[in-house]
Formats: structure tokens, sequence, C-alpha cells
């Protein structure tokens, strides 16, 4: 009917999109045992790597918008996965007890699903597939 036009399946919008859901869906499966979110598993990992960090900088590292992290962020505190304290002036992000013992879980569960996901490519290719959706991310930034 509409011969002639592209394929919108051969687009990066519609294959990250398709591939972006697939993935947070077995991430959501993955981590539900754990009683984790996606969201709250990525600000985990984040604290991780910084405790101590403000909300702010946690915004701008996982470059999402503020009113989402700081309702993860509240959620998470209530569920025991998180404290706020307060250290030269600023109100800094704490793990928890709870959160360090199943923080590693989850990070094997999530590297799992990585691997799982990238198995048909080769080390080399994984890191060209990486770089480029990175350079994609930045493309796709300029407006």
């Amino acid at each position: 009917m509409f011969s002639g036009m592209f394929d919108h399946k051969q687009t990066l919008a519609y294959v990250s999109a398709h591939l972006s859901r697939i993935l947070a869906n077995r991430m959501r499966e993955e981590l539900a045992p754990l009683g984790l979110l996606p969201a709250q598993f990525t600000a985990l990992a984040e604290i991780a790597q910084d405790e101590g960090l403000t909300q702010k900088q946690l915004v701008e590292r996982l470059d999402l918008e503020q009113p989402g992290v700081a309702r993860t962020l509240t959620t998470m505190e209530g569920e025991g996965w998180i404290e706020r304290r307060t250290a030269n002036g600023a109100q800094g992000l704490y793990l928890t007890q709870r959160a360090r013992d199943v923080l590693p879980q989850a990070l094997g569960a999530i590297q799992a699903l990585n691997s799982d996901a990238l198995r048909e490519l080769s080390r080399t290719e994984r890191e060209h597939l990486i770089d480029a959706l990175e350079d994609a991310v930045s493309g796709a930034r300029r407006k």
C-alpha cells in the first residue's frame, strides 16, 4: 500500500525502544525477588560507587528528571534501602545494611542479564556497540 516508504522497524528509535522494553522487563523480573525495582537498583548502584553524594549529584549522574529521582529516593528511604545524612552542610545519600546485603546479588543478576543479552557478540563487537550507542545518545541530545 505504501511501497517505497522506509521501514520504521529499521530505525535506531524503533530498535532501541524495543530493546529497552525487553531489557527493562527482564530487569524487573530479575530484581523483583530481591524487592527492588529497576530505578531503585540504578540509584543504589550509583550511590554505592560514591556514598555521600547529594541528590542533585545523583540526578546529574543518572541524567534523569529531579522530581522522579526525588520520589524514588523517598520510597527507597521509606523501604530501608538508603538513609540521608547531613555532612559538611549537605545532605548525602548512604546505603543501609539492607542495601549492602542485597546489592551484590542485584549486581550479579544484572551482570548476568547483560551477558545474556550480548552473548551473540564478540568482546570487540560488544565494546563497539556500547561506544556507538553512547555516541548516539550524545547525538540525540543535540537537537
